[in-house]
């Protein structure tokens, strides 16, 4: 309760008309300021009627002027539902916005990276040209004013690394994988790894195991991918080894990555660039260690033009994947990852023959269908 002595007194000529003023009901009668509860809002005194309020004689809302401009607000200090109503439309935009962007780059990079891999045969060369597209592309912004980003500094270069080599992984296991093997494969894969995440979430972080329901999706879920293992026709150990590796590096990234983007604050351009920026020595040490296939390689227009949409993409996914997992919780982030698999998957059916055949994608079906349902059950 505020002294009497802070409190503004002001015996208006017409309280309807005057900035602050509680206007009770018609006719109207003095104000006993006395009686009255203060509350601050902002550098204005609001007056509330507090007790000798009543449902007959209610206060209503009334103008004050704060700051620059005028917003009606009610005396007991509470925007207008409208106002409320106006964010969360905005929230619903963005996070819309932000779905669309991300499903445009997410459903279109596996298959964009498949062609070209086809034409330029080494991984380590394709994200080379991805993650230098990537920085060149933030700094650019940058230096033109466009976006805000932070350089590299020691202290959070060395935070953040863990999560920059867990992601370089991910991508290199899976775009070397698709060099011999197809869209679908890497997808029933990547599918697969919600079984992993509820065991070492259950081990290392002490989790409770998913439900009954979960656990059925879970066993359905794996009845697909091997059902899918079976039927696939070109089965090479070189490629399911890459796959290995990929399975293990994404359950790592869904795990902890997420602690380490949580615990390391950054706008959402920064994290792009400090990512792409520690993947360039990742990538040159990837190509010293494949440096004989990298001699022989041809840089026809073809192959120029599949790493340059493979360069624009990237730039997209790397900000959309971060910006989503900033809009939206762990769960339903994975929802809109298998929503954009299907697009993929229908995507890769449509321009070419390279896919599973009519058993196999009901086996890759099958899994995404599960991996969706364990989404909402566990």
């Amino acid at each position: 309760m505020a002294s009497p002595s802070s409190r503004r007194h002001m015996q208006p000529d017409n309280p309807e008309t005057v900035p602050g003023a509680i206007v009770k009901s018609r006719p109207h009668v003095p104000v006993d300021v006395e009686s009255m509860e203060v509350s601050e809002v902002g550098d204005v005194e609001l007056y509330g009627l507090g007790t000798n309020d009543t449902p007959e004689n209610p206060p209503t809302i009334v103008p004050l002027t704060l700051g620059k401009g005028r917003e009606y607000i009610s005396v007991d200090g509470q925007k207008p539902k409208d106002d409320e109503a106006a964010q969360a439309s905005l929230d619903q935009s963005t996070l819309i916005c932000g779905f669309v962007m991300y499903a445009a780059c997410s459903s279109t990079l596996l298959v964009v990276n498949k062609v070209s891999m086809i034409l330029v045969p080494n991984a380590g060369v394709v994200l080379l040209c991805q993650v230098v597209a990537s920085v060149f592309f933030v700094r650019t912004a940058h230096m033109c004013g466009i976006i805000d980003v932070e350089l590299l500094e020691w202290v959070k270069v060395r935070k953040f690394f863990p999560a920059t080599l867990i992601f370089y992984l991910c991508l290199l296991s899976n775009t070397a994988a698709l060099g011999t093997v197809n869209v679908d494969t890497v997808i029933v894969v990547r599918s697969c790894s919600p079984i992993a995440v509820a065991a070492l979430n259950f081990v290392a972080l002490g989790k409770p195991l998913p439900s009954l329901q979960g656990f059925f999706a879970l066993c359905a879920l794996a009845a697909g991918a091997v059902m899918y293992g079976i039927l696939d026709e070109g089965f090479r150990i070189d490629g399911y080894t890459w796959l290995l590796v990929y399975f293990i590096t994404i359950v790592v990234e869904m795990v902890f990555v997420k602690f380490i983007m949580d615990t390391v604050e950054m706008s959402t351009w920064t994290r792009v660039y400090y990512n792409n920026a520690l993947s360039i020595p990742l990538a040159l040490g990837s190509l010293l260690w494949d440096c004989k296939s990298v001699v022989g390689l041809e840089f026809g227009s073809s192959a120029v033009l599949a790493l340059s949409l493979s360069c624009v993409i990237g730039v997209g996914i790397s900000y959309a994947g971060f910006n989503l997992r900033q809009l939206t919780s762990a769960t339903s982030f994975s929802v809109a990852g298998v929503v954009c698999k299907i697009f993929t998957m229908v995507l890769n059916g449509v321009i070419w023959t390279k896919h599973s055949g009519p058993l196999g994608h009901v086996a890759l079906f099958t899994c995404l269908c599960a991996g969706f349902a364990y989404e909402k059950l566990k």
